[in-house]
């Protein structure tokens, strides 16, 4: 079970504003070192084969061998870029989530991917500390719990039904249903 206790983006959102910063920073950095030396060395691959440069043709096995790790990192960079993607996708599930609890279910519906790469996804994010103010939840039924801020409208409140006096916790400022007798319940006229 991972919890993660980072500085909040100011948008009220489940991001870490630190650790998106740096995955996007990285992304940047390794997708422009990444791509001007796969340029370079695919270019003075195809200028080797077709004979263009004879010092090109004389390092061809150089150019091979070197496309490798540039071409390497330029993927890496396209892949935290699809990792800084997929977290905003997540965060904005859960800031629609009216319950504080959302089921990899749930996500993997909205995301229309199988519930075990929801799981692989949201743990890479976890392990790197991109969300916080929330834990994923691997026993049991999987689940993201949401936490949300004190005093913020990200926050959860619990709302006593009027009608059978069940507890039902939802978001706060926003309204939903009694979790046992399905009347209408709303948080913004509690106090």
């Amino acid at each position: 079970m991972g919890t993660n206790k980072k500085m909040f983006s100011d948008g009220g959102t489940y991001i870490s504003k630190i650790a998106i910063a740096r995955l996007t920073i990285k992304k940047h950095i390794q997708i422009i070192i990444g791509g001007f030396f796969t340029a370079v060395f695919l270019f003075g691959i195809i200028s080797g084969v077709t004979g263009y440069n004879e010092n090109l043709r004389d390092n061809l096995i150089t150019n091979v061998v070197m496309i490798v790790p540039s071409a390497l990192l330029l993927l890496n960079g396209i892949k935290n870029g699809r990792m800084a993607a997929r977290a905003y996708r997540y965060n904005s599930i859960f800031m629609c989530d009216v319950d504080g609890t959302v089921t990899i279910n749930e996500l993997a519906n909205q995301s229309g991917k199988p519930p075990f790469k929801v799981i692989s996804e949201l743990e890479k994010l976890f392990e790197k500390g991109v969300f916080c103010e929330c834990t994923l939840q691997k026993q049991g039924s999987p689940c993201v719990i949401l936490s949300g801020r004190e005093g913020s409208k990200t926050g959860f409140v619990n709302i006593v039904c009027e009608k059978c006096n069940g507890t039902t916790r939802i978001r706060a400022g926003s309204s939903g249903k009694c979790e046992y007798c399905g009347n209408a319940i709303s948080s913004r006229n509690s106090g």
